[in-house]
């Protein structure tokens, strides 16, 4: 475990909180979601380089073949997904006003379980059911580029995944706007390749001193808050500085694991349940507080952001230690059964002295 890394993601997935927090004071009429909380939207810049990084870290280390890769990418993505987005469908049938973006489209359900861009019926973007997973959409098209990267020779890797997420960000300015074809060829894809850059750096040695880590840590952090709501291509105001934010803290891991945060740890271990269900929390916790007379101005917008991260943070650790994390165990457990029997009887077939059968 990279302890530098688990704390970046407890980070990011609370700054996607605020943000989303902020956004529903300003629908209460507040304005509470200014410039200077847009940063938090750069939480998921921050979770695209990290994703790039140690996508590389296995591909170095633990030498997946391309199967193996996009297995157990799958089972460490799709499950949890599934099932929060078969949840909001139930409730988009059973009681749509419950969640008021909730609205059940059979294509839009389609695309949204197969990860493909599709617009919202009720929202102007291409955004799935279960909205944070817009996300995943890029995750999993990165996952394709690069197990297609494991075809080739261990040396020519890098850069060709470097090449093909470059030439994708190219064509963006030639490519109609508003389809799926911008969508992948937004300037995001390449901080999958600068998470993927700093990796082949870091496990080839290069260090950095500690004072000049922290010191990329805090300007990046710095140019995430300049860089929010500008109007900038995103990999310069916010892809950038969240590059800078994950290589500082790589390059500083000596330092931060000599006594290791516990309950940051924690929630970095829970990111993708936060992740994913805290708009789900968000809408229910939004209902009780209208409903118990509260608004969104002075102390009470200070209350509910609090009380927003710590519900996020506190469902979302219940949710990964009761869901997600024993359903990838049990998963991992049964997929690896099969392929040790499958292994056993392909090892039976083939010793000497057995018959093969060619029927």
């Amino acid at each position: 475990m990279i302890v530098s890394l688990q704390y970046l993601r407890g980070i990011a997935a609370m700054m996607v909180v605020a943000f989303h927090a902020f956004d529903v004071l300003a629908r209460m009429g507040t304005g509470g979601h200014d410039e200077q909380f847009m940063v938090g939207l750069a939480g998921v810049d921050i979770f695209f380089v990290i994703s790039g990084f140690i996508m590389w870290i296995m591909a170095e280390k633990a030498y997946p073949s391309p199967a193996e890769f996009v297995r157990k990418r799958l089972i460490r993505i799709v499950p949890l997904y599934w099932a929060l987005t078969l949840f909001l469908a139930a409730v988009a049938l059973v009681k749509p006003d419950l969640l008021s973006t909730a609205v059940f489209d059979p294509a839009h359900f389609v695309a949204s379980m197969l990860f493909i861009p599709w617009p919202h019926p009720k929202l102007e973007a291409a955004v799935p059911l279960l909205i944070p997973g817009w996300t995943l959409n890029y995750e999993m098209a990165f996952y394709l580029i690069f197990a297609l990267c494991l075809f080739l020779p261990k040396r020519w890797r890098l850069i060709s995944l470097l090449g093909a997420l470059s030439l994708l960000a190219a064509a963006g300015p030639f490519v109609p706007q508003g389809g799926a074809a911008a969508f992948y060829t937004d300037t995001l894809v390449l901080e999958f390749a600068a998470g993927a850059l700093l990796a082949w750096l870091w496990l080839r040695g290069v260090t950095l001193s500690t004072a000049m880590s922290l010191t990329l840590v805090v300007a990046g952090f710095a140019l995430l808050y300049l860089g929010a709501g500008s109007t900038l291509p995103r990999i310069v105001s916010l892809g950038l500085p969240a590059a800078m934010i994950v290589g500082g803290s790589v390059f500083a891991e000596n330092l931060l694991r000599r006594q290791p945060f516990q309950p940051l740890l924690m929630i970095g271990d829970a990111s993708y349940s936060i992740y994913l269900s805290h708009g789900i929390g968000l809408a229910v916790l939004t209902k009780l507080w209208t409903a118990a007379g509260l608004g969104g101005d002075g102390w009470q917008a200070f209350a509910f952001v609090a009380v927003t991260l710590s519900a996020a943070a506190i469902g979302g650790i219940l949710l990964y230690l009761s869901i997600e994390k024993p359903m990838l165990a049990w998963m991992n457990a049964r997929t690896g059964q099969r392929r040790t029997t499958a292994a056993r009887l392909a090892a039976a077939t083939n010793a000497p002295g057995q018959r093969r059968s060619h029927a």
